[in-house]
C-alpha cells in the first residue's frame, strides 16, 4: 500500500486524466452529488475531461436539465469515483462553472462525436412528463447519427459544467486495514496540503 501523499495526488490525478480518455476505465462515468436547502440529487455522468494543472473536472449535459440550476445555486459539486479492481475511491469536490454557448462550450463542441451530438436535438427537456417511454430524440435520428450540419441546432442546449477541485479524499480498501488521505488546495500558496486521515 502507497505511504506517501505525493504519490497518491499524482496517482489520482492520472487516473482522473485515464477515466477522461478511456471509456472502459471505471472513473469514467463517476456520480456527481448536488445539494440545496431542503433538497439533494446525485447522478452518473461522463467525464468528458480532468485537467490537473487547472484542478478541473469536467462533464456535459442539456443545459435544459434540471441538475443545470442545481449546479449554479450551490457552492459544492461532489463527485464520488470508484475503482472496484483497484479498490479506490477517489471523492473531489469544488465550485462548478456551467459553461453554455460560449468559448468553453464550443471548444467542448467541436469535439464531440455527431452520435453524442443527437442526444441535444431533444425536442423536449430532460424530465419532461410524458405519456409513454420515449428517447425524445427527433424521428429523423432515432436509427442513425446526425450530420454535422444537422447536428448544428442540438449547441443551443449543451452545456459544459466545469468543476474547480478544492479538496481530493483518497480512499484505499484492503483486507488488512483500509487507507484514507485528504488533499486540500491552499490558494496562499498555490499548492496542494495532504494529510492521512482515518478511514
Amino acid at each position: 500500500m502507497p505511504n506517501d501523499l505525493t504519490t497518491i495526488l499524482e496517482a489520482i490525478w492520472a487516473g482522473l486524466v485515464t477515466g477522461a480518455q478511456d471509456a472502459r476505465h471505471p472513473f469514467h462515468t463517476p456520480v456527481v452529488a448536488t445539494a440545496r436547502m431542503g433538497d439533494c440529487d446525485a447522478r452518473v455522468v461522463v467525464l468528458r475531461r480532468a485537467t490537473p494543472d487547472h484542478r478541473e473536472l469536467a462533464f456535459h449535459t442539456d443545459a435544459r436539465a434540471p441538475k443545470v440550476p442545481l449546479l449554479q445555486a450551490c457552492h459544492t459539486t461532489a463527485w464520488v469515483f470508484y475503482d472496484p479492481a483497484g479498490k479506490v475511491q477517489i471523492r473531489a469536490k469544488g465550485e462548478t462553472a456551467v459553461h453554455r454557448d460560449d468559448a468553453v462550450a464550443a471548444q467542448a463542441w467541436a469535439r464531440t462525436k455527431l452520435m453524442s451530438r443527437r442526444c441535444y436535438l431533444a425536442e423536449l427537456a430532460p424530465s419532461t412528463p410524458v405519456d409513454e417511454p420515449t428517447s425524445g430524440l427527433p424521428a429523423a435520428f432515432i436509427e442513425r447519427s446526425p450530420t454535422a450540419p444537422e447536428s448544428e441546432p442540438g449547441f443551443a442546449n449543451f452545456a459544459v459544467c466545469v468543476t474547480t477541485v478544492t479538496r481530493l479524499e483518497w480512499l484505499k480498501l484492503a483486507a488488512r486495514g483500509h487507507q484514507r488521505a485528504a488533499f486540500v488546495w491552499d490558494a496562499d500558496a498555490s499548492r496542494w496540503q495532504g494529510s492521512w486521515l482515518t478511514p
